[in-house]
């Protein structure tokens, strides 16, 4: 049977070669796409669980610090480290000691925060729907690949001035293969590209996770730490809800 394919393809004209070709290429990029993605999110995924449970229970700033620096070279410790930044931008506008930070103010950070969610979660979606973009085009690729196949077999019908099944057998099997190509590139990538959004949903949990873990743990690091190294006096923060992402 694989003789019998790798002969129809090889009978086939240029432009279903082209066709079939294009095909190949969509599902090479599509696996390699696939994989790529799994195993970076899969990464990451395990590198904030780490980052969480290093997180809580912390007792000062100092703490704090000293447990990010554990992750620091990590995709969660880059993360956690722009948060920190934030926190820091917040804490220099308060250098004098006369104020304290409100509930206003944490509100901004978190507006802060959760921006810096969105822009990573919209970062780690690049690439993705180009799996869905080869799971819709490659069958009509592949119908565009059987349309013209079935014209030149009927053109070759016509020239011959048979229609015997014998005569047509092999032109309606040439212009069919373009049709399973597309096929084949569809289905996995249909599979990887619903995958990969589900991955993607257990990454947003755990992203959007740490970040509520990162600004509860500030604003309790501050509250206990009566002063933080600028002459910042804490206020004892009143919890808040925090926006959805």
């Amino acid at each position: 049977m694989n003789i019998g394919l790798w002969q129809i393809i090889s009978t086939t004209d240029l432009m279903s070669k082209g066709v079939l070709l294009v095909l190949l290429g969509m599902s090479i990029l599509c696996w390699a796409l696939g994989f790529y993605k799994k195993m970076v999110i899969s990464a990451k995924i395990k590198a904030l669980k780490q980052a969480q449970g290093l997180l809580q229970n912390s007792k000062s700033m100092d703490d704090l610090l000293a447990r990010v620096s554990v992750v620091q070279h990590t995709f969660a410790g880059e993360l956690i480290g722009l948060f920190l930044t934030d926190f820091k931008k917040l804490l220099k506008m308060y250098e004098t000691g006369d104020a304290s930070l409100a509930d206003k103010d944490w509100y901004l950070l978190q507006a802060t925060i959760n921006q810096r969610v969105d822009e990573v979660l919209a970062e780690e979606e690049y690439l993705i729907p180009v799996l869905s973009t080869n799971a819709q085009a490659a069958p009509l690729i592949g119908l565009f690949g059987t349309v013209w196949g079935l014209i030149h077999a009927f053109m070759g019908i016509a020239q011959s001035r048979s229609a015997d099944i014998a005569a047509v057998a092999p032109g309606i099997a040439e212009a069919l293969i373009t049709t399973m190509g597309g096929l084949v590139v569809a289905i996995p990538a249909l599979a990887l590209f619903n995958y990969l959004q589900g991955q993607m949903r257990k990454f947003e949990q755990e992203v959007v996770q740490l970040a509520d873990t990162c600004l509860w743990t500030m604003r309790g690091v501050l509250s206990s730490d009566i002063t933080y190294k600028t002459g910042f006096i804490a206020k004892p923060a009143q919890p808040i809800q925090r926006e959805n992402v």
